[in-house]
C-alpha cells in the first residue's frame, strides 16, 4: 500500500491552503457579514421611513420602540440567514462538482484509508485492545476483504463464534480473548463439530496471546487456520487500495 501524496494528485499544500481560505471567507460572507449588513440597512430604511410617525414623546415610548425594533432586527438577520444558508448549501453542492474538488476530495479518502491501515500494521495496536475490540477489529477486516456476515448461521449459544462466507466458501471464525495462549486440543474438536453442523469449509481460530505449540502439530491435515496478531497483521498487508 503505497502513501498517498499530494504530488500524485497534483496538488501543492500551498494550493491546498488558498481554497481552503477562499470557500472559508465566501462561506463566513455568505452567513454572516452580508446577512448582518442587509439586516440593519432593512432596519434603518424602516425607521428612516416611520421615523414621524414612531418620534417618542417619553420614556415608555422608548422603551417600546426599542423592543419593536429590536424584534424586526433580529427578523431582518434571521430571514437573510436562511436564504444565505442555502445559498451556500447551493455554492457548496456546485463546487463539489468541479474537477478541483473532486481531486481533493479523493485525495482525503486515500489519505484517511491509507493512516487507518497502517495503525493496524503497528502489534502495539492489537495488543493493547481488550476481547470485544479485538473480536470487532477482526472482523472489520474480513468485512473489507469482502468477507460477508452470516448471523443467521450463528449459534447464540456461542457469542464468539462467527460465520463468513468468501468466494463459495464457508468459515467458521472463533476468538479466544483470554490473557493466556490457546493450547486446548479438546476445545478445538468440539469447534470442528459446530464448524461440520454449520457446512463451513475451514474453521479460523484467533487468539492474540497465541497458540501452544503443541496446537501447530494437532492441527496438521485438519481445515483449520490460526490466527494470532502477527497471523492478522499479516492479512492487513494484503489489502490494497
Amino acid at each position: 500500500m503505497k502513501v498517498p501524496t499530494f504530488q500524485k494528485f497534483g496538488i501543492t499544500k500551498a494550493r491546498l491552503r488558498t481554497i481552503e481560505t477562499r470557500d472559508k471567507k465566501i462561506s463566513d460572507i455568505l452567513t454572516h457579514h452580508l446577512t448582518i449588513g442587509i439586516g440593519i440597512a432593512f432596519g434603518l430604511v424602516v425607521y428612516i421611513l416611520y421615523f414621524n410617525k414612531v418620534q417618542p414623546d417619553n420614556f415608555i415610548q422608548i422603551v417600546t420602540q426599542v423592543f419593536i425594533f429590536a424584534s424586526l432586527g433580529i427578523i431582518c438577520v434571521g430571514v437573510p440567514a436562511v436564504l444565505f444558508k442555502l445559498a451556500e448549501m447551493f455554492y457548496i453542492k456546485q463546487r463539489s462538482k468541479t474537477d478541483e474538488h473532486k481531486v481533493i476530495t479523493k485525495y482525503n479518502e486515500e489519505r484517511d484509508n491509507y493512516d487507518f491501515w497502517k495503525i493496524r500494521k503497528d502489534y502495539s495496536f492489537w495488543n493493547m485492545m481488550d476481547g470485544l475490540s479485538y473480536e470487532k477489529e477482526v472482523m472489520n477486516i474480513y468485512l473489507h476483504l469482502g468477507y460477508e456476515d452470516m448471523p443467521e448461521l450463528n449459534d447464540e449459544n456461542f457469542d464468539q463464534d462467527r460465520v463468513l462466507g468468501f468466494e463459495d466458501k464457508l468459515y467458521y471464525f472463533t476468538f479466544h480473548t483470554k490473557i493466556t495462549e490457546f493450547k486446548d486440543s479438546a476445545e478445538i474438536d468440539k469447534l470442528l463439530v459446530r464448524k461440520d453442523k454449520n457446512n463451513c469449509d475451514f474453521l479460523n481460530i484467533y487468539s492474540p496471546k497465541g497458540f501452544h505449540k503443541s496446537i501447530n502439530e494437532f492441527i496438521k491435515d485438519k481445515p483449520i487456520n490460526l490466527f494470532d496478531i502477527n497471523g492478522i497483521i499479516k492479512v492487513v498487508r494484503t489489502i490494497k487500495n
